[in-house]
């Protein structure tokens, strides 16, 4: 177990030396001194304030964001393979193109959850230990502690809600490793006590998260996006009551997310077509700004829409980004991942997927490659309206975890599983879509255009939530758990397999392989299984090798 509850009976340097974010200058600047006994260490908010910053810190790391992007893209049916150097970071050359044709192994990188919960730890190390400087610095009030204690919180939640969507039967640890004399031997914990814990945390959290942040260099956008906010927390959890199927939950916490959204734009005087206040693109053709919601989402970063995305500093070292390896750069033509071709191929005239009228095919791949379409979202920084990216000179990419659009469609899918006729759901999941459905389909002619009529059944509006989310979040680590989610709802793997499946050259073996329940899970990795004998191998995974590796 120590492999995964990071020893921290000293606070180095190492706990904010990984990354940076940008625009946090102040909040990140604090660096703990090396070999600093835990005992004599949180004496001031000085010290309290390093050690968050190190939690973000580590979610900003290349092996966290790696394992977030795979654990939730890998194994949809949005990737496939694209160009794998030996020598790109974060990508295992052997490896990727096994796990790319389904076939996963213990012993495989993506199975490595160490990462995950050294930010737990750290986490835990804060709601231990900072409850105490409240009497040793005066400076350091209630309220200011309160409000830590949310992002700590929000932040472990986030982390396990990873764990537990990825793995499913996961160890959980609330309280700091800080005595290594010993090993740590913890076992699984079920799925519902884990989301139990999740949630508890969240509404702890929600009472005290701030709204925003204190204006930081004059600017305190980037500041706010770049750490834990009230928004954040509902957002969160409605994720959270999303995947637990209570959807009067997930529906009430969509519409806090929604209303904070609408109380923002009336303040920020901020002009919007609709009910929802979403970014516009431009309609006019001849503009070069037609793309202009993609440019500010994911070209300049911590757009209005933005509930939280990790800081990656303007300064950083591009080649740590695992986003420069996966998906690409400007001196980098294809990443190791490609979008796959089935979707991909003559999107930009109109296909199954994509409308003709639909703006989002140039957003999200090189639709002039003929076979392997390399991927644009996140390493284009702008898009004209010919459809040209202009590629990052340095991939520096924020990661966003939460936007609206996410928030609407996950309140469209509760909707349509809720299906209550007298509160009209489908309609209200209809409208929900249609308006993400819309920014990105400009001066759409009159056959490309939505009416309800077409979506009428709770089946068609499953159908259409579904694609409209991989239309709009392809590529930011959704897909795969949406699928998963549909299977766990349908009690089957059948059908979500029967849309995974779709990017392999032989779709039909790797379903058949797919097709038992634990086979939506990872197995947990074979180094966990040799230091904590507690763990139990997910038995899909459980072979007489496995068997005697462990040993």
């Amino acid at each position: 177990m120590k492999r995964i509850l990071a020893k921290i009976k000293y606070v180095s340097a190492a706990l904010c030396s990984v990354v940076l974010m940008s625009s946090c200058e102040d909040f990140l600047s604090i660096v703990p001194l090396n070999e600093i006994v835990l005992e004599n260490y949180w004496e001031n908010e000085a010290e309290v304030t390093s050690v968050v910053a190190s939690c973000y810190s580590g979610i900003a790391d290349g092996n966290f964001l790696t394992r977030a992007m795979l654990w939730g893209e890998l194994r949809s049916d949005n990737m496939s393979k694209g160009l794998i150097n030996p020598e790109t970071p974060y990508v295992d050359h052997i490896q990727l193109p096994e796990m790319l044709e389904g076939n996963i192994l213990p012993n495989y990188y993506i199975a490595d959850w160490s990462c995950f919960y050294t930010v737990i730890n750290r986490c835990n190390t804060v709601l231990y230990y900072a409850p105490g400087v409240i009497d040793v610095d005066p400076d350091f009030s209630e309220s200011e502690w309160l409000a830590i204690e949310a992002e700590m919180l929000t932040l472990r939640a986030l982390c396990y809600f990873y764990l537990v969507r990825s793995f499913r039967d996961v160890p959980m640890v609330l309280e700091p490793t800080i005595d290594d004399s010993k090993p740590m031997l913890v076992a699984a914990a079920n799925p519902d006590s884990v989301l139990s814990q999740i949630v508890s945390d969240l509404k702890k959290a929600e009472l005290n998260a701030v709204k925003e942040y204190p204006q930081k260099n004059n600017n305190n956008v980037s500041y706010t996006k770049g750490r834990i906010t009230r928004q954040a927390v509902w957002a969160l959890l409605a994720d959270v009551y999303l995947w637990m199927e209570r959807y009067d939950d997930c529906i009430a916490y969509c519409e806090k997310v929604i209303a904070a959204k609408v109380e923002e734009a009336e303040e920020n005087r901020m002009s919007y077509d609709g009910d929802y206040p979403l970014l516009a693109n431009q309609k006019a053709s001849a503009s070069n700004n037609i793309h202009q919601a993609y440019n500010s989402i994911f070209g300049a970063g911590n757009s209005f829409e933005s509930i939280f995305e990790i800081q990656i500093d303007y300064n950083y070292d591009d080649k740590k980004n695992p986003l420069r390896s996966y998906y690409g750069a400007y001196d980098v033509d294809m990443g190791a991942l490609s979008a796959s071709a089935f979707f991909a191929e003559n999107a930009k005239n109109g296909n199954e997927y994509f409308a003709k009228t639909d703006i989002r095919p140039y957003e999200l791949f090189d639709v002039n490659d003929v076979n392997v379409y390399s991927i644009r979202k996140y390493i284009a920084s702008y898009i004209d309206d010919e459809g040209d990216a202009s590629k990052r000179m340095a991939n520096y990419s924020n990661w966003i975890f939460y936007r609206l659009t996410d928030v609407m469609l996950m309140e469209a899918e509760a909707l349509v599983e809720r299906n209550d006729s007298a509160a009209n759901d489908l309609r209200m999941a209809f409208n929900l879509t249609n308006a993400v459905y819309s920014r990105s389909n400009l001066a759409a002619a009159v056959k490309d255009s939505l009416t309800f009529g077409s979506y009428g059944t709770q089946n068609q509006m499953r159908d259409f939530v579904l694609l409209e989310r991989q239309r709009e979040l392809m590529f930011e680590g959704k897909r795969w758990f949406d699928l998963v989610r549909k299977a766990r709802r349908e009690g089957s793997n059948g059908a979500m397999l029967d849309l995974a499946k779709r990017k392999y050259n032989k779709p039909d073996a790797v379903k058949s392989k797919w097709i038992k329940p634990d086979m939506l899970y990872l197995p947990i990795h074979e180094n966990e299984l040799k230091v904590n004998t507690l763990l139990e191998q997910n038995p899909e995974y459980v072979t007489d090798e496995t068997i005697s590796t462990a040993k």
